[in-house]
Formats: structure tokens, C-alpha cells, sequence
């Protein structure tokens, strides 16, 4: 630990949060800084450990992981903090039928995934579970004891590629492949979101369990409007929406063309 520089080479500090599209992030970052530069901060292991894994790979330059957002406090003071976060609603559902997808080859994540997959536990069951606990992970572990302005840059996952671009060109990264972020492998996962959006006991109990979250969450959507010189975060998702709708009639404009193609050498062809 002690061969370790308090400020380094080290450009990124990343907090991955679960369920967030952090993956497809940290894949973005091996692109640009390369395999060997990123460092994975994934193990549950003593501080001091992480520190001696550090030291012993001085060419590291981006550290990405599921870690609070104030473990490396008082290291590497040059590198920029990035964090992405997601409706913390969404984000909780996503998480529910993520585990639900699990387990390959009776392996679980803990004691509760494994109870609440063997006793088929339902998302309105899961959420009352979890609202006993009192937990929001963004406010009660990843953002503990920090404020979002101690962030470079705050992405939010309902604009992945929009923020993933800006951030490009804030940092003059390179080009490199633009991933489409993991999709929830659960069968018909779009349809049960839908319906636990649509049961008000449900969205009751997730408004009320993910509130310290959700106050983060809006805290970076406002931070996000001004940073891109919106008016309010609800002119960002119809702006979202606006691009959404253009892109599909691009699509279905191409597909038309290609039905036309298609059509016409038959028709020549025969």
C-alpha cells in the first residue's frame, strides 16, 4: 500500500451500479483505455487488499466496479468520478426479475436470492420484503457520505447513448463500438414490467421503499437538464421521445424501401 501514489496514473474512477447499464459501460472503457488499464474493483475483499492489487499494476488507468462512490476518498485526487443512475423504480423491478432469471446450475447470489427464487417470492412480496429493511442502495451505499457534484459526470441509463456520446467528447475519447447495454433476459420481461407499472399496490409500495433514492435520482436528472441547457427534466424525456419516434420511422422508412427492392426483382424476375 505504501508504494501506492496518491495521485497516479489512474484518469477514471467509475461506480458501477447495479442494473444500470454498467457493464456495456465498463466494456466502452476497455475500448478506449484498453484490457490491461482498467481495473475491475468487483471482489468483496479489505481496502488495504484492493490497494496492494493496485500497486502491483502501476499502468492502470480506470478503476470500475461495484464500490461505494467514497472508498477511494483521499486517492487519486486528478481522476475524474463517473457514476450512472436509473429510475430507481425500474431499476428495482429489473433487479427482481434478474434474480428471477437466475440461477444457472443452482448457484445463487445469496441466502435471499436463493429464499426468494425457491419460494417463487412475487415483486409486490419482494418489495414488502425489502421495505422492512429500510435500504436504498444508491443513497444508503454508493452515494453514501458524498454529493453528486463530486461527480465529473452523472449518466442516466434512460439516455445511455445520448450521455455515453457526451461524454465522449467531453473526454476526447476515440471512436469505438457503441454497445447496446445488457437486456433483461427474463422471458417476456418488457410485458411484466408493463404490468407491475400498471398495479398500484406495487408502484405504491416501490414509490415508497426507493424514495431517498428517487430524490438522488431527479437530483441528477435536474443536474443532467442543466448540463445540457434544458428546462426541466420532463423536457428531456420528450425530447427522448421525440428522437425515439424519428429513429422508428427511419426504420420503417428503410424497411419499406427494402420491401420495394425485393418486390421489383421478383417481378422483373419473373
Amino acid at each position: 500500500m505504501n508504494n501506492l501514489p496518491l495521485d497516479s496514473q489512474v484518469e477514471i474512477i467509475s461506480v458501477h451500479v447495479h442494473k444500470t447499464a454498467g457493464s456495456t459501460f465498463g466494456r466502452a472503457l476497455k475500448q478506449v483505455y484498453g484490457e490491461m488499464e482498467v481495473f475491475g474493483d468487483y471482489q468483496p475483499e479489505k481496502f488495504e487488499k484492493t490497494l496492494e492489487r493496485l500497486s502491483a499494476q502501476p499502468q492502470i488507468r480506470v478503476i470500475h466496479g461495484h464500490f461505494a462512490a467514497g472508498k477511494y476518498k483521499g486517492y487519486f485526487p486528478s481522476a475524474k468520478r463517473v457514476i450512472w443512475l436509473r429510475n430507481p423504480i425500474i431499476q428495482f423491478i429489473s433487479g427482481y426479475f434478474f434474480w428471477k432469471s437466475q440461477p444457472q446450475k443452482n448457484v445463487f447470489f445469496s441466502q435471499e436470492h436463493k429464499y426468494m427464487v425457491e419460494n417463487n417470492i412475487s415483486l409486490l412480496e419482494f418489495a414488502e420484503i425489502q421495505a422492512k429493511k429500510g435500504i436504498n442502495p444508491l443513497a444508503d451505499f454508493y452515494c453514501r457520505d458524498v454529493d453528486l457534484n463530486d461527480f465529473y459526470f452523472i449518466g442516466v441509463q434512460e439516455f445511455f447513448q445520448y450521455d455515453l456520446t457526451e461524454l465522449k467528447q467531453m473526454l476526447g475519447w476515440p471512436e469505438f463500438k457503441m454497445e447496446v447495454f445488457n437486456q433483461n433476459k427474463y422471458p417476456n420481461y418488457r410485458e411484466h414490467l408493463q404490468k407491475a407499472l400498471a398495479d398500484k399496490n406495487t408502484l405504491k409500495k416501490l414509490t415508497e421503499i426507493t424514495s431517498k433514492d428517487m430524490e438522488l435520482y431527479q437530483t441528477a436528472l435536474d443536474m443532467r437538464a442543466k448540463r445540457q441547457g434544458l428546462s426541466s427534466s420532463f423536457q428531456q424525456y420528450n425530447l427522448a421521445l421525440s428522437a425515439s419516434r424519428k429513429n422508428l420511422s427511419q426504420v420503417q422508412a428503410k424497411l419499406e424501401r427494402n420491401r420495394s427492392m425485393i418486390a421489383n426483382t421478383v417481378t422483373v424476375s419473373s
